[in-house]
């Protein structure tokens, strides 16, 4: 595949005409930031290409990525893209059920991981190549014991990225680099960020919004990506003055969060416009963070499979909405029942077209050639609006959570007998029917520690049991 289609092709040569600004400024978890340089960065990753293909990562190696926010996260990225491996979009907050599903679903070659992360994935290792991050650094801590076969993928698939349509379990989307170059171009279109300005970088890496938005436009639009590393909002505010940042991407939770505990003098006149989505944003909401920071809230829709969808545009901002559909993207309602709002469909070159090895649930997901985002929406003018989530997930402060995979995990407890999960306020509500000897003072604090050890701590919700 040309160099100039994939994503790590296209960032090389911007890196080679980036100008003196820092390309990226890591900050430390109290705010104290390093920054690196265009040839800084460009130099660590041919270093991590000649480094991991010694340590025996091939083309076609699937390649999950567990790291925290980081340039070591961009670095290794970009070095197995370079090697036309495939990196492995996956959440630190994963516990079994998802662990198990993924690498039963991918059956990785290499795995890449935080020191402090070993233990949660430390089962599914074995003929694994191993490298681990630690303050010292990368070091290669098992070798590939026995060849596995390797999946057929595509040579135009840039990332899988793990994500949930309601089935109970992950399923990876397998992005190709036009999804990226695309959803870059987009953005930036809206966003009409200037050469040398800063942006702020507060969510998971992993996170296709984070990729596309954070690491993407900011390396090909000669942005300097500030990486923070807390979500203090006291530190958080002191990296905004001491680096004087224009931009910031973040969910609605977070910057209402920021709002709440923002002190009413405290000017923060550097900042221009924050870029949101991840979850709803009311209008009301809307109102209260562009006033209370006195920036334009460029508000946008997106999926796994195709980001940006749309976007609300410097200058033209709509609170309440997700913004005009993007360039070269077709989106209509499937209103069937005529009350003119109805599931959003996609129809796109530029968005996911395939599940790994899930043939059914990607059959399942098109109608045709318009992919079924499992969203309702309608349009006011030529804004679009989200509703609701038609599918069996919901949003927990932007993350995605499948309502059946907490089912599931709630009914490998034996005692239990059935669930209804409830979805408000951002919040998840479990009504368990037990036996009646099921039913003792502890019963539900013993299930909320056993779904510790199987859901991340946004899935787990609060108990309430009946008797059956």
């Amino acid at each position: 595949m040309s160099v100039d289609l994939t994503l790590n092709g296209r960032i090389d040569t911007s890196l080679l005409e980036w100008k003196n600004n820092p390309c990226f400024i890591e900050c430390s978890p109290h705010g104290k930031g390093v920054p690196v340089t265009a040839l800084e960065l460009r130099l660590r990753i041919q270093e991590r290409t000649e480094q991991f293909a010694r340590w025996g990562i091939q083309k076609g190696f699937l390649v999950p990525i567990f790291l925290y926010n980081s340039v070591e996260f961009i670095t290794s990225l970009l070095a197995l893209m370079k090697l036309q491996a495939i990196p492995v979009m996956v959440k630190l907050e994963f516990r079994k059920l998802a662990l198990a599903e993924i690498f039963k679903n991918c059956k990785p070659q290499a795995v890449i991981t935080e020191t402090n992360h070993l233990p949660f994935i430390r089962s599914y290792l074995k003929d694994v190549v191993v490298i681990e991050r630690s303050s010292a650094g990368l070091r290669l801590v098992q070798s590939q014991i026995s060849s596995r076969e390797s999946h057929e993928v595509s040579e135009d698939i840039a990332t899988v990225n793990y994500t949930y349509r309601g089935y109970g379990y992950p399923i990876g989307a397998e992005v190709p680099h036009r999804q990226y170059l695309h959803g870059a171009k987009t953005l930036q279109k809206g966003l009409q960020a200037n050469p040398g300005e800063k942006m702020l970088i507060t969510l998971p890496m992993s996170h296709i919004f984070t990729l596309v938005g954070c690491i993407a436009v900011p390396i090909l639009y000669n942005v300097t990506g500030v990486i923070a590393q807390t979500f203090h909002p006291r530190i958080i505010f002191q990296i905004i003055r001491d680096y004087s940042i224009e931009y910031l991407t973040s969910v609605p939770h977070y910057y209402l969060l920021l709002l709440r505990l923002k002190e009413k003098a405290q000017k923060l006149r550097s900042l221009r416009a924050f870029v949101c989505g991840g979850s709803l944003l009311t209008v009301e909401d809307y109102h209260k963070i562009s006033q209370g920071f006195e920036v334009e809230v460029l508000h946008g829709y997106g999926l796994t499979e195709c980001t940006p969808v749309s976007r609300n545009i410097r200058g033209e901002p709509k609170g309440g909405t997700i913004g005009p559909i993007c360039d070269q993207i077709e989106c209509r309602i499937d209103d069937s029942t005529g009350i003119g709002s109805g599931e959003i469909l996609l129809n796109t070159p530029y968005m996911t077209k395939t599940y790994l090895d899930r043939e059914r649930e990607t059959r399942e997901a098109f109608d045709g050639d318009w992919f079924k985002t499992g969203d309702r929406g309608y349009f006011d003018g030529n804004h679009l609006v989200f509703s609701e989530e038609l599918k069996e997930t919901r949003k927990i402060n932007g993350n995605m959570v499948d309502l059946n995979e907490i089912r599931k995990a709630i009914l490998l407890d034996g005692q239990i007998v059935e669930v209804d999960i409830h979805y408000k306020n951002n919040a998840l509500f479990a009504r368990c029917r037990a036996s009646r000897k099921a039913i003792t003072p502890g019963k539900t604090k013993e299930l909320a520690t056993s779904l510790k050890e199987l859901l991340a701590p946004y899935k787990i919700p609060k108990i309430s049991l009946d008797p059956g």
